[in-house]
């Protein structure tokens, strides 16, 4: 609970004493919150991090107000610190920074001329504490490991003494039969399933060799490979060698030797191949069927998928993914989910009941369906309605009517020679197209439209490696002045260079990478490297434009790579534009908008992207400190129609965003007309293809840091 402030009854004027208002607190916390979580992963929700660091402010500033300070209570704030788990190796740093710049910040009303001094103690007492309770803490688990070292002795000790009571239970209630013997096979101990599968008891074979139990054709190849075994040629002896029953029968048994190390002799375990038949038949069901709905699994689906091909009669393929079952599950519990997938996986059966078909179960909500053509079988269209007219029949679990739809991809024709794993990843990509349509709609494969999608997916998959492999890198756009075509800045963007397809446009991969683990190390990087190569080229005054996407902006390692510029006392912070998506800030809530104060504090400008003319945007505006806008590609990329309702909206909001003395960009621009037009329209900057033409981003920003003109590209 975060303590109040000292105060004779009365709320001190602002000024009198550092951080009087709550409101500073809580911006203050918030800033320390959100660059501690840079410095170390912290086990606990944001907002209660705020809250934790909001409390111990107070507590410091507490310590402050009176005429003595409390350098007691300081220190505890750095034991809290520890608790917290702020042990990052720049935590204490990171929380001296902004104490001190918090502390410190002017005052008209501070009179006391020791202030400065004040703070450094309380700031030294928190370090302190800090420090000694990282020691504490490092004696405690040093001793604590001398205890568990001294307890795991005897605890090995205890398990010793154990182990052959243990083994002895192993050994007499094994399934399978053991005999202990020695070099010529002579039986030394048997267990009692052994007695059982030779048909013998305990008495008839006590003081027996095994080699009197195996049929007698079988002996010598036995007895070689127990020789083998002996002389070090192989290190385990595998054979399936058949046994008479004491009725003379004979049976086939499989059998697994070893030499016992420190004596002559051999463990054998036998097992009944009967048995193991039995036990194999179990395991492949349960390796070829969903355990939850009983149906055939993907390894057996893809199986029958290989042998219909080789049939006469052509085949349809369809790939079902149950619409809304994540809002099942979210809401009402896995066990209602669970209850649903049942329930739809019987209905999808009864469907093609009367068919020729093969129902199985991917995973989650997602099931395939493979139906073998006859002159009776619905065509798809049919098959679709009636799988979704008995899918949104409610099925009530738990007095809660439920009911689902589906979407469906699917593959007509396969043709003899596809493979199956292919298919089926042409019957996913139509899936996917037809769910990004909507609930219950399907579509058939498109060869052209689903290859191109297949490939864009697998260059976001490649782009790890492509990185690793130095395809990726990072390529520069000029920042041009529409009025007159002055190079104003640069625009930092990945590029790829793919060594089969050439210079890929960003378009194709950067969406999809937006969902990889990937994404938040590139923005970081591409913050670091944009810097140092502007810095490096002697462009200290030239603003340079760095897009975050919104994983990027929720990300804290971009924060970290800012503070590593800041502590490196770069030049002019300000010059360093960092972009962030407007769509983001406004779906986020708080905590992107937040994030995005946090960034501007540290002394860099915000600009937002893919911005529009909603009410939303506009606000945002007034809630956060930006430096520039770019409009939303949208607007940018059609032709310029004079009478378009959009386009004159987009003139009044410019004109209210430049009233604001925000700088106004137009990117995307690909013919000099839209140049003109927006330029007209209000907007002070332009980017895209129509200054660098087909060849994109350029890799040497030296080329833009000297300023000049520049005009549409020849390209174009």
């Amino acid at each position: 609970m975060t303590r109040p402030l000292p105060s004779d009854g009365r709320e001190q004027p602002a000024g009198t004493r550092p951080l009087a208002s709550r409101r500073e607190r809580v911006k203050v916390a918030r800033k320390w919150a959100y660059l501690l979580s840079s410095t170390i992963y912290l086990p606990l929700p944001h907002d209660q991090i705020e809250r934790e660091l909001l409390g111990l402010l107070d507590r410091l500033l507490e310590a402050m107000a009176g005429d003595r300070l409390d350098t007691e209570s300081a220190a505890e704030v750095g034991v809290e610190l520890v608790r917290l788990h702020c042990v990052g190796k720049t935590s204490l740093q990171c929380t001296v920074d902004v104490l001190a710049t918090a502390l410190l910040a002017p005052s008209a009303s501070r009179h006391a001329d020791r202030f400065p001094e004040r703070v450094a103690r309380l700031l030294g007492a928190l370090a302190s504490g800090y420090t000694e309770a990282i020691r504490s803490e490092a004696v405690e688990q040093r001793d604590t490991s001398d205890q568990a070292l001294l307890n795991a002795v005897r605890e090995s000790q205890r398990e010793w003494r154990t182990s052959e009571a243990q083994l002895d239970e192993i050994f007499l209630g094994s399934p399978n039969g053991i005999a202990v013997t020695g070099t010529d096979g002579e039986l030394v101990r048997t267990n009692p399933a052994l007695h059982r599968i030779l048909d013998r008891t305990s008495n008839e074979v006590a003081g027996g060799n095994l080699f009197e139990f195996v049929h007698e054709p079988d002996r010598p190849l036995l007895r070689d490979g127990y020789g083998d075994l002996r002389d070090g040629k192989i290190d385990r002896l595998r054979s399936r060698p058949r046994f008479v029953t004491k009725d003379g029968d004979l049976f086939q048994a499989t059998l697994t030797a070893s030499l016992l190390r420190g004596s002559q002799g051999y463990v054998t375990i036998v097992a009944d191949d009967a048995e193991l038949m039995l036990l194999q038949n179990q395991l492949r069901h349960q390796l070829l069927h969903d355990m939850l709905t009983g149906l055939p699994n993907r390894q057996f689906f893809s199986t029958h998928l290989e042998h219909v091909l080789h049939q006469p009669n052509p085949a349809t393929l369809y790939h079902v993914d149950l619409d809304g079952l994540s809002l099942v599950t979210d809401g009402l519990g896995r066990k209602t989910g669970d209850g649903l997938l049942r329930t739809a996986a019987d209905r999808l059966r009864s469907v093609v009941a009367g068919e020729n078909a093969m129902v199985a179960r991917f995973e989650s909500g997602k099931f395939g369906i493979l139906v073998e053509k006859s002159a009776n079988t619905p065509d798809v269209a049919t098959m679709i309605e009636r799988i979704n007219e008995t899918l949104t029949e409610p099925i009530y679990l738990d007095d809660k009517g439920l009911a689902v739809t589906a979407s469906f991809g699917v593959v007509e024709g396969l043709p003899r020679n596809a493979e199956p794993a292919e298919l089926l990843r042409s019957a996913d990509l139509a899936m996917r197209r037809a769910k990004s349509k909507g609930p219950g709609r399907w579509v058939r494969y498109d060869p052209v439209r689903d290859g191109r999608a297949r490939e864009t997916i697998g260059l976001a998959a490649t782009m790890p490696g492509a990185w690793e492999n130095g395809e990726l890198g990072i390529g520069y756009e000029p920042l041009v002045r529409l009025a007159d075509g002055e190079i104003a800045g640069a625009e930092a963007r990945l590029r790829w260079e793919h060594p089969e397809l050439g210079l890929l446009p960003r378009e194709r991969y950067a969406e999809l990478a937006e969902h990889t683990a990937l994404i938040g190390a590139l923005g970081a990087w591409l913050i670091k490297r944009g810097w140092t190569d502007k810095v490096a080229a002697g462009g200290a005054d030239l603003p340079l434009l760095v897009p975050l996407t919104p994983n990027q902006l929720a990300d804290p390692r971009p924060a970290e790579v800012l503070r590593e510029i800041l502590d490196n006392a770069a030049p002019a912070p300000d010059r360093l534009w960092l972009g962030l998506p407007s769509g983001a800030l406004l779906e986020g809530g708080n905590e992107f908008a937040d994030n995005a104060r946090v960034l501007a504090e540290l002394g860099i400008s915000l600009v937002l992207l893919d911005f529009g003319v909603t009410p939303g945007e506009l606000a945002l505006l007034e809630n956060l400190p930006v430096r520039a806008v770019r409009l939303d590609s949208r607007l940018v990329r059609p032709a310029i129609d004079e009478d378009s309702m959009v386009l004159t909206g987009a003139k009044t909001m410019i004109a209210l965003v430049r009233q604001a003395g925000i700088t106004v960009l137009a990117g995307e621009l690909e013919t000099g007309e839209q140049a003109d037009w927006w330029q007209r329209a209000g907007a002070e900057l332009g980017t895209g293809p129509l200054f660098t033409g087909d060849k994109g981003p350029g890799t040497d920003i030296g080329s833009l840091t000297g300023g000049g003109r520049t005009g549409p590209s020849q390209d174009k």
